[in-house]
């Protein structure tokens, strides 16, 4: 969910990057794709695969992510900044558990994200206390953030990963994964992050 504004791994050493550009690439929700970056002697041997197997993005399509591009530079910083904004109000709250952000100095993997990807993420987690039935009282009392799936849009998406994405998979799997009871993702948009933190705030009020 980075995209190469924040990281470039092939600068780090690797051969082949994979991109979701349904996701920040393109940044408006209106677009399904996907990329693979790296040096012409490996791609050519993807490209030969693509040709026979098809999976070729639609024109139309393809002008949507262009038009995304285009200003990538200038909504990435805005996620990331209203992420760490919220995250960082967020980890002193009483109805808030835990808080998952790469900017916090708590994170696990905090300094090994400080060292590759300095920049930030827009992406945030957090966990509801008492567990999954708070967590989805917590979503529907929101007004200004959606609930859905998809994330790296313009604007705020929200979703509970164990009514969702991890529904099918075994309780004991998603808790080994990190996804504990009351665990809720957040794709953080470009809206005023005052905003933001009014709609959060009120629907953790109850």
């Amino acid at each position: 969910f980075t995209t190469p504004w924040a990281i470039q791994p092939i600068s780090m050493g690797h051969h082949l990057v994979i991109h979701s550009t349904t996701k920040f690439l393109n940044g408006h929700s209106d677009h399904i794709g996907g990329a693979v970056v790296g040096k012409k002697d490996l791609i050519s041997k993807i490209f030969s695969k693509k040709i026979h197997f098809g999976g070729s993005a639609d024109p139309h399509s393809c002008f949507m992510l262009e038009r995304g591009l285009k200003t990538l530079g200038v909504r990435m910083p805005t996620h990331v900044s209203n992420a760490t904004e919220l995250a960082r109000r967020l980890i002193d709250h009483p109805s808030i558990e835990k808080v998952i952000h790469p900017s916090l100095p708590n994170h696990p993997d905090f300094d090994v994200a400080q060292r590759i990807m300095p920049k930030g993420t827009g992406m945030l987690a957090f966990v509801i206390k008492g567990g999954d039935k708070e967590a989805m009282d917590f979503m529907s009392r929101l007004s200004i953030i959606f609930e859905a799936t998809s994330l790296g849009g313009v604007e705020s998406l929200i979703e509970a990963p164990t009514t969702s994405s991890h529904m099918f998979i075994p309780p004991e799997v998603r808790l080994e994964s990190g996804i504990a009871p009351g665990f809720i993702r957040l794709s953080v948009g470009l809206e005023n992050v005052e905003d933001l933190w009014s709609d959060i705030s009120h629907a953790l009020e109850g």
